[in-house]
């Protein structure tokens, strides 16, 4: 009886050492990109840009971070208050226009509905540099270029993203639907039920949408090159050029001091790492999928 028992024991799993083995591997080296960034805000600007070291012979970490603060054409508070400005605009215009939209595809039934979403969907294989020239001409001609930034987040006001319209869709149809039939039978209008029940209820998502936001408005490079001309008015993303070009003298071949533009990309990042420490757990369920809950 007592061997019979044993037998039914059931035996431990193995670990799985190759598993994580590669796990590890491939985190190391996902972290290898950082983790040279980190060093090289320790070099010295000779060693920085003459060797390529995997750990720092000088350290020059303060006289770095000094140098990167006190320039004087590095005023990273004014340029983070105007990327905020940017980010603000174009999320709360997204928010509340794609939301409605995608609310509309996941609530209503109409005749085209599919085809309409179709064609909506279709419309992101359209490369966004295709459009670039014409719209450039556009804020260029009505005199919008250098006001208030607007060509960086007017567009947002449109209902304009696709994959932000999609994402929301896909969350708002799992919402329960008696709990919008009890909602209407109780007189309560579209507005009403979308602001107090869909809305609520799909809160992760919300959530996702600023976060992704906020990194793409933070780290966009593209638009901010193109529409601001003025060094006065720079965001985040060009507080970068402002070492990289430091030592530039007109020729193609120049010194480029990564030890002070390592120091400006860590201090660049540390606004992302502390939003998405508070925003994770509504990102995860996001990502994931169970943030809705019926």
């Amino acid at each position: 009886m007592i061997k019979r028992m044993k037998n039914k024991v059931p035996r431990r799993k193995k670990p799985k050492i190759l598993t994580y083995f590669l796990l590890v591997f491939f985190a190391i080296i996902a972290l290898l990109p950082l983790y040279y960034l980190v060093i090289t805000a320790f070099k010295s600007m000779e060693e920085a840009s003459t060797q390529a070291t995997m750990w720092p012979r000088s350290f020059a970490l303060f006289d770095n971070v000094k140098f990167v603060i006190t320039h004087p054409d590095y005023r990273v508070t004014s340029m983070f208050f105007r990327t905020i400005f940017v980010f603000v605009m174009k999320t709360i215009g997204t928010l509340l226009t794609c939301s409605l939209v995608a609310y509309g595809f996941a609530m209503y039934k109409f005749p085209g509905k599919n085809i309409f979403f179709f064609i909506l969907l279709s419309t992101m294989m359209i490369p966004g540099e295709l459009l670039g020239i014409p719209i450039f001409e556009f804020y260029v001609n009505t005199g919008l270029k250098e006001v208030a930034y607007i060509p960086l987040w007017l567009s947002s006001w449109f209902a304009t993203d696709v994959f932000i319209i999609f994402m929301l869709r896909q969350f708002f149809i799992k919402t329960p639907q008696p709990l919008i039939d009890a909602a209407r039978i109780d007189g309560a209008n579209e507005l009403q039920i979308f602001y107090k029940i869909v809305a609520p209820i799909n809160k992760p998502v919300f959530t996702t949408v600023i976060l992704l936001y906020f990194i793409g408005t933070y780290n966009d490079l593209y638009g901010p090159a193109l529409y601001i001309t003025r060094q006065s008015d720079w965001l985040m993303a060009n507080s970068i050029s402002v070492f990289e070009n430091l030592y530039k003298s007109g020729s193609s071949s120049y010194l480029v001091p990564w030890n002070y533009v390592a120091v400006a990309c860590l201090i660049a990042m540390i606004p992302e790492v502390i939003l998405f420490g508070f925003m994770q757990k509504q990102f995860m369920e996001s990502v994931s999928g169970v943030g809705i809950k019926g």
